[in-house]
């Protein structure tokens, strides 16, 4: 699919439309198309691909109750208006399908982001709220990106400022893609931004890492778990090749990962000239 040149571009999270990345994403995007903000009211990270549909959300954010009568297949997403746009009252999932079907005009591309923490790896697609906004518009056959910064580590408050790297590099692949064909190729790119003080070292196209690590413990009466990964990852002591997406941020690299729905890793090589020509 063809980008225009000046693009319509729905934008969603799943940090909720108050969130500082978004903030910033929409203002690098709307200096290269019109942007539209359709977004969680409230956090919803971690929800993966689930839905609204036929489901009534609590206002206190606990739990979903069915909702759905059994003669319609029709079901309210409730929202409201802010300065950004429309804050929903469900999931990036909900937010991808109403912004790219309910809308007029339809949006050309779908940008998720960005987020509060990286979404690294192949286990995370169905799992990250930002990941899976984007791979819902991808199903619905709108172009998407998603847009994740490394904030592992580092402990300040976040401000609109220390996501600005990463609008840049939205608002560049964005502005890019027109001509080059790129999205005749890949459904959806996972993007993932080193921290604000990281020193750019670059962009690498990668493929998500295979490498998943959880462990779980029966102790005191409790479960619990314990993300190996991650601490691997705070120590800057990862097992994955030199290819992968962690790697590259750990490298302090902007991972570049080239997607096909449902779960299928782009060969990066013939669109590799493409990413030279965009960025």
């Amino acid at each position: 699919m063809e980008l225009d040149s000046d693009p319509h571009i729905l934008l969603t999270n799943d940090d909720g439309i108050d969130a500082p990345g978004i903030r910033a994403l929409h203002d690098a995007l709307s200096a290269v198309g019109e942007v539209t903000v359709v977004a969680p009211d409230r956090n919803r990270s971690a929800v993966g691909r689930s839905l609204s549909y036929g489901r009534t959300n609590s206002s206190d954010g606990g739990d979903l109750s069915l909702d759905l009568e059994a003669d319609s297949f029709t079901s309210p997403v409730p929202h409201t208006d802010h300065d950004l746009g429309y804050a929903v009252d469900g999931t990036p999932c909900d937010c991808a399908i109403v912004g790219a079907k309910g809308l007029e005009p339809a949006p050309d591309i779908v940008v998720s982001g960005c987020n509060d923490g990286a979404n690294l790896g192949a286990y995370v697609f169905s799992r990250s709220g930002t990941v899976s906004a984007a791979m819902e518009a991808a199903f619905l056959g709108t172009p998407s990106i998603a847009v994740s910064m490394d904030t592992l580590g580092y402990d300040d408050d976040l401000e609109p400022a220390d996501f600005e790297r990463a609008g840049e590099i939205a608002a560049d692949l964005v502005a890019g893609a027109p001509g080059t064909g790129l999205f005749d190729r890949v459904d959806y790119l996972n993007v993932n931004v080193p921290g604000p003080k990281a020193e750019p070292n670059g962009f690498a196209i990668t493929r998500p890492t295979e490498v998943y690590e959880m462990d779980a413990a029966f102790e005191d009466g409790r479960f619990q778990l314990t993300n190996r990964l991650w601490q691997q990852m705070s120590n800057r002591d990862i097992p994955d090749d030199e290819d992968t997406d962690r790697h590259a941020v750990l490298e302090e690299a902007v991972s570049i990962s080239p997607l096909r729905v449902p779960y299928e890793v782009v060969d990066t090589e013939p669109v590799r000239t493409v990413f030279d020509r965009v960025l």
